[in-house]
């Protein structure tokens, strides 16, 4: 009977073991939304399921509509939102994390293009991930849609990581490389012709990049959250502040739609926080995604701040102070 039960318990073990280690497979929640779905193993909790999708227990508890002194059982299904903090399609990433895919199994008539519409992403990354041509996909196909990022010391899923190029879409870049080669050839020939021809195209990159941030600033400081900054305050009559130390992470929001995002310690997740420059008197507001301990612990650092919300005060340091004020 002993060895019976001994049997099962382990079997069960490895099964839950092995669920945890097939590809992750995207779900999309009622508002569109994607998600992992994750089993709860034998001696797992909140904090322990957060180190292995790179996510706070205080984002995917309430996702779950579980708060944190909630038991949890053996094989209990649970949520994993992707989001700002653990999903990742393009840009850089930090040192200490790497990537596992995602996949989504396409529908029939779905698209190329469509999957790629529907997770916010393009054709050519789409492409690129999945080293296929043309639009067309086969019905129950798994498509690599975007990547998991983890932490390589923290997550059991590092394991299953990849290597991705910050830039995708090979396509584009094959006839790039021809083209200049050609040019080059061309410099030779003639050096100051040439010279003053590609010293025209350079600043306009440059110009470029401050349009971006000019769109932030057509925000004039505010954000998109500012109205719900002042519900929550009601008006700046309800407040806590604080100052210190913070620095900057990648986001690919805010740039266009004003949505700004802060992680910060000891401020309850879905707080809008208004963050102030005391150097030159510039704010935005920007909503708690999670707290610093949890995402960077030991870093001493109070607040860590959405890259397009520090360009929208004028910060363009790694590491700055800053003014901070939400609602009691």
């Amino acid at each position: 009977m002993k060895r019976a039960f001994l049997f099962f318990s382990l079997l069960l073990t490895g099964f839950l073991a092995m669920a945890q280690t097939t590809p992750l497979q995207v779900q999309l929640d009622n508002q569109g939304k994607p998600y992992l779905n994750h089993s709860i193993g034998p001696k797992e909790n909140f904090y322990s399921i957060g180190r292995i999708y790179n996510i706070s227990p205080r984002v995917f508890a309430p996702y779950n509509g579980l708060e944190l002194t909630s038991p949890l059982s053996i094989g209990q299904q649970m949520r994993i939102p992707l989001n700002e903090v653990n999903f990742w399609q393009s840009g850089t990433r930090k040192e200490n994390e790497i990537v596992v895919p995602v996949y989504y199994a396409a529908k029939q008539g779905e698209t190329v293009g469509k999957i790629s519409q529907l997770f916010g992403t393009d054709n050519a990354s789409i492409q690129s991930w999945n080293n296929i041509s043309g639009n067309a996909v086969s019905a129950g196909s798994k498509i690599i849609i975007g990547f998991l990022k983890v932490d390589k010391t923290l997550s059991s899923l590092a394991a299953h990581g990849m290597s991705v190029r910050t830039e995708p879409p090979v396509v584009k870049q094959q006839p790039k490389q021809e083209e200049p080669k050609k040019q080059d050839v061309v410099v030779k020939k003639e050096e100051p012709k040439q010279e003053v021809k590609v010293d025209t195209p350079k600043p306009e990159p440059k110009k470029e990049e401050p349009k971006v941030v000019n769109d932030a600033v057509s925000y004039a400081g505010n954000g998109f959250f500012k109205d719900e900054f002042n519900r929550q305050t009601n008006n700046g009559r309800r407040t806590d502040a604080n100052n210190g130390p913070g620095s900057v992470f990648k986001s690919t929001s805010g740039w266009s739609d004003g949505k700004y995002y802060v992680l910060i310690d000891n401020v309850e997740k879905g707080t809008i926080v208004m963050v102030r420059n005391p150097s030159n008197g510039k704010a935005v507001y920007a909503k708690v995604l999670g707290s610093v301990e949890e995402t960077s612990p030991g870093s001493g650092l109070m607040f860590r701040l959405s890259n397009s919300a520090a360009a929208q005060l004028g910060i363009s340091a790694e590491k700055f102070n800053a003014e901070l004020v939400w609602g009691k």
